[in-house]
């Protein structure tokens, strides 16, 4: 653990751990006055590539996201996402750019038993800290019924990375702290945009902050631009709805939808179905395979050693028609990119070799 005071003094708890090392790199060169960050992108839909933000754009991030939320100097930053890529990066810069404390967590293990004696600070410091999560990361977290008295010191809890599953969204109304599900990428800088998911008014849609400007192109995709974008527009593979006051709706992305016997099926809109059934608690996702008759064949994968043979039989049940998977493929681990994103391409692949 590395915790940074607001003198910028660091303690490093663990100094041995090429991470930590990796970690205190990064804020000593930012601290020096590094002009640019090179990042990492997912690898979630493509082939990962290193790409250049200027420091204009990522102090542009920085400015967005305090308005956004509040955030000063009496924040505490609470960041267990790797700094490999732009979500970490940008969770250390914030807190350093506003004069914040800082604690960084190693992305992987237990985030309570990782604080240890050092969870005073947090609460101590209630109602002004920031933690950024991926949903997969709160979902491990709220299985510890401790996990609520670290969640609650804070000002504001932002999801990003995936999307928010439907038993997830049950457990995150138990938390009193505003939770936000975000909307954006490596290309603008973290996010743009932001979804309240708990509360008595929660949203029905993403808001863009006030500074960004969004439209669709010609695809029905959604486009942005604003000051960490460099103004620069941004276009998005994302298919969205425009709605009053710079809000969107997603509708999945324009490389999830497939042509299954000559109907269009949407998979995003196909796996939001099937996770509101209940019926899969493990990790899965859609996909088209190539078949002679149909053009694509809709399979489902699921993350799970137990093969439930009947599980298609029950989607046909509760599913419309075409929405129903032609068939399920057990997978006993999927493959992960390097920000551990399920990696669809590198899954399905491995499934088509071994089926040859």
């Amino acid at each position: 653990m590395i915790i940074r005071a607001q003198d910028g003094d660091l303690l490093n708890t663990k100094s041995d751990q090429e991470y930590f090392k990796k970690v205190k790199a990064f804020i000593v060169a930012w601290e020096n006055g590094q002009e640019y960050i090179e990042v990492k992108t997912s690898g979630s839909t493509g082939t990962p590539k290193i790409i250049s933000l200027s420091k204009e754009q990522v102090l542009a991030s920085v400015d967005q996201t305090a308005k956004a939320f509040h955030l000063d100097q009496d924040c505490i930053f609470l960041c267990n996402l790797s700094v490999d890529f732009i979500a970490g990066k940008l969770m250390i810069i914030r807190a350093l750019e506003l004069g914040a404390e800082l604690i960084v967590l190693s992305p992987e293990g237990d985030i309570l038993e990782t604080l240890g004696q050092h969870k005073y600070l947090l609460t101590r410091n209630m109602g002004k800290n920031f933690f950024a999560f991926v949903p997969m990361q709160l979902e491990k977290l709220l299985i510890n019924p401790h996990a609520f008295e670290v969640l609650n010191t804070a000002r504001a809890i932002i999801l990003g990375g995936a999307s928010v599953g439907e038993k997830l969204l049950q457990k995150i109304q138990e938390i009193r702290t505003p939770v936000y599900a975000t909307y954006g990428m490596t290309e603008t800088v973290t996010h743009l945009a932001t979804k309240r998911l708990n509360g008595d008014k929660p949203d029905k849609y993403f808001r863009a902050f006030s500074d960004t400007e969004i439209k669709l192109d010609e695809r029905g995709c959604l486009c942005a631009k604003n000051k960490a974008t460099g103004d620069k527009w941004v276009i998005t593979n994302d298919l969205a709805t425009l709605k009053k006051g710079n809000q969107f709706q997603l509708n999945g992305r324009i490389d999830g939808v497939i042509n299954s016997g000559g109907v269009k099926l949407n998979l995003s809109e196909i796996e939001s179905k099937i996770d509101k059934l209940g019926l899969i608690t493990k990790p899965f996702f859609c996909f088209g395979i190539p078949d002679e008759k149909l053009g694509q064949k809709l399979h489902l994968f699921v993350e799970d050693s137990f093969k439930d043979d009947a599980l298609v039989n029950h989607l046909k049940r509760k599913l419309p028609k075409f929405e129903a998977p032609k068939q399920v493929v057990f997978v006993n681990s999927f493959s992960k990119t390097g920000s551990g994103k399920i990696d669809k391409i590198k899954t399905v692949d491995a499934y088509s070799i071994s089926n040859k």
